[in-house]
Parts: structure tokens; C-alpha cells; sequence
């Protein structure tokens, strides 16, 4: 079967439980802004970055792909989703993230100037970051519908991104 289906050359898309949207609705438009954000954790995973961090990442494209799902179900239909076995994301993955940010250094503060030190991982950490912040606008931006566990997953990610940057960036100028 063909990728090609020609089904959206109308503007429109297929929605999971049946009908059609536009192309351009707020819940296409929040996956659109995931599925970036996702794919540009793909490149800052192939970027000079260490191990533990590229294996966290590769946890979160997981937690990712799930939001995905839960973003593009019309609310209507999330219990359904949920109870069919779908993936999600749960204060779990909230949990997670909020660890990783404890066992950060607390000196990692201030001001960003993405790309200061030279670091190219840093620099396309910060990329992500903004990737996610708008990301999490376009998921708020679903309203009294929105899946509010998913706001707040990539209010937390942003977090993390800036901290790893910071981190990346401080260990780029201690190595000088």
C-alpha cells in the first residue's frame, strides 16, 4: 500500500474514530509542532552528547510519540482512546522528567546566548527548546479540551532542554 493516498490534498485530514478535519486545526497543528519537536531531538541525539543524556532522549521521543496520540484525539473521544490501550503520557513521565532535573547542578542559571560556547549539542538543545515551548502553546492553545497532562509533560521537557544545554555549554568551557 502507498503512502500516497491523495485523501488530504483537500486540506483536510482523517481523524482516528472516523470524520475529517482540517489540516490546520489546533489539534493538527500541536502534533505538527510534537512531531518537530521529535525530530529535532532525532539530530541533537546524533550531535555530540553524552550517552546518558542520548539515552533520556531517546526515552522522551517514546513519551512523544504517545502525546502525539492523546493530542490528536478530539476530546470527545480520549476516554475511548485511553480505554482501547493507546499509549499515553501520566504523571509517571512527569515524574520522570522532574527527576532528571533534581540531579542536575544548581548552579545552571542565567541568560542564554544559544551557540556561545561552540557547542553544537548545546546549541541544538536549545533548538528543541523552542521547538517544545511552542509545542506546549499549540497544546494549551486546544482549550477546556485539552489533554492538560500533555501541557504540562512539555512544560516540564523545556525545563529539562534548557538545563542540558546549560550543562552542555558549562562543560564545553570547563574543557577549554
Amino acid at each position: 500500500m502507498s503512502i500516497i493516498t491523495r485523501r488530504g490534498d483537500d486540506g483536510d485530514t482523517d481523524l482516528m474514530y472516523g470524520g475529517r478535519t482540517s489540516k490546520n486545526a489546533p489539534e493538527v497543528v500541536a502534533c505538527g509542532a510534537v512531531d518537530e519537536l521529535n525530530s529535532s531531538l532525532g539530530l541533537l541525539r546524533v550531535s555530540d552528547i553524552p550517552d546518558d543524556v542520548s539515552q533520556q532522549i531517546d526515552e522522551i521521543q517514546g513519551h512523544l510519540v504517545a502525546l502525539m496520540g492523546l493530542l490528536s484525539v478530539p476530546a470527545e473521544n480520549r476516554d475511548k482512546y485511553l480505554a482501547d490501550g493507546y499509549p499515553s503520557v501520566t504523571e509517571v513521565e512527569i515524574d520522570w522528567l522532574e527527576s532528571i532535573a533534581v540531579d542536575m547542578p544548581t548552579e545552571l542559571s542565567g541568560w542564554a546566548r544559544p551557540g556561545a560556547s561552540g557547542n553544537v549539542g548545546a546549541a541544538w538543545m536549545d533548538m528543541a527548546r523552542t521547538i517544545c515551548r511552542r509545542a506546549e502553546l499549540s497544546a494549551w492553545a486546544l482549550g477546556d479540551g485539552r489533554p492538560v497532562v500533555a501541557c504540562q509533560y512539555l512544560n516540564r521537557l523545556s525545563d529539562i532542554l534548557w538545563l542540558w544545554a546549560r550543562k552542555l555549554e558549562q562543560d564545553a568551557h570547563v574543557s577549554e
